[in-house]
């Protein structure tokens, strides 16, 4: 039985218990109460002599307010199984309800251990076959061993930037802001990608003008760039991208490549996560999953859409700040 089933059912237990203290205690009082109420005339003797009634009708008060006591009494626990019955039912539901948002951040998690185990794994499983494969060759130069070498430092240089990236995406405090210029975290972030963008021949269209955002300038920068680097990536050579803003709160990041497929769109965000198409493109498909957790840290949100009319094909990102 998984974790989650046997919390589900131990909660499930507690919340009937306590639901069913409230109402035994409640159908308690009320009996008690009720029964009080009905057995009052007769055991107190002096109310049916000030009424000057037959003895005979207080026997048959009696008899009757007995039958009534244990009507009463039947009434109420017939209640109560009901209610058994019924809060079984809602302590399961809420029970689920409660331990939801729980089972699915813990398996959230296990994914993302499992996936980041996988994604270190790779490179170093790499690294360790060619450095194996090296040393069986008994004809290796120089040249050979200074190739391998420098084959291990990129390796290590893919490892380190996981690595900074996996602890950024662990972060959970909010980020400092202050004013800023928003046009400074767009140069800033163009500056990093134009080698890259260059060697495509992609043009780089920078719409964005001079405004202030209470933000941080870095993380911004890091987001912007995120998106022009997904850009490049999956633009054409020789295509342009456009960075602009359609209100002060938001920037934009359009390329023109081939979109997204709408089966991969709710999808892009999320951690590891890379579309069918770039399975084999470098990276770990956690740049976009970054971007959205910065974006959670600054208090503003990130989205993705296909461009459509005259900017079509291709895809747009956007980071809107509050």
């Amino acid at each position: 039985m998984k974790i989650f089933d046997k919390a589900t059912l131990k909660l499930t237990a507690i919340y009937t218990i306590v639901i069913m203290v409230i109402s035994i205690s409640f159908s308690v009082c009320l009996g008690a109460v009720t029964v009080g109420e009905i057995k009052r005339p007769y055991e107190v003797p002096s109310i049916f002599r000030e009424l000057r009634v037959d003895e005979n009708f207080t026997k048959v008060y009696k008899s009757r307010a007995n039958d009534v006591e244990s009507k009463v009494w039947t009434s109420l626990i017939l209640v109560n199984v009901n209610m058994l019955i019924i809060g079984l039912a809602l302590s399961y539901l809420l029970a689920r309800w409660t331990l939801k948002p729980i089972e699915r951040a813990m398996d959230d998690e296990t994914r993302f251990v499992s996936d980041a185990s996988h994604e270190l794994r790779t490179p170093l499983a790499t690294m360790r076959m060619e450095n194996e494969i090296l040393l069986r060759d008994k004809d290796a130069k120089k040249d050979d061993y200074r190739e391998q070498l420098q084959s291990n430092l990129e390796e290590i240089d893919k490892l380190r930037h996981l690595t900074d990236t996996l602890l950024k995406l662990s972060g959970s405090s909010e980020l400092e802001k202050e004013p800023v210029d928003v046009s400074n975290a767009v140069h800033a972030a163009i500056n990093r990608i134009s080698h890259t963008a260059e060697a495509k021949n992609i043009a780089i269209d920078n719409q964005v003008g001079h405004f202030i955002l209470t933000t941080n300038e870095d993380a911004l920068s890091e987001i912007i760039y995120i998106y022009l680097d997904n850009a490049v990536k999956y633009s054409p050579s020789s295509s342009t991208i456009e960075i602009f803003s359609n209100d002060k709160n938001s920037i934009s990041v359009r390329d023109h490549g081939s979109g997204i497929t709408s089966k991969d769109l709710p999808n892009i965000f999320n951690r590891f996560y890379r579309a069918d198409e770039s399975r084999n493109s470098e990276g770990f498909g956690l740049g976009l999953s970054l971007a959205s957790r910065m974006a959670e840290q600054l208090g503003g949100k990130v989205s993705a859409a296909n461009n459509s009319g005259k900017y079509a094909p291709g895809a747009t990102f956007t980071i809107k700040l509050k």
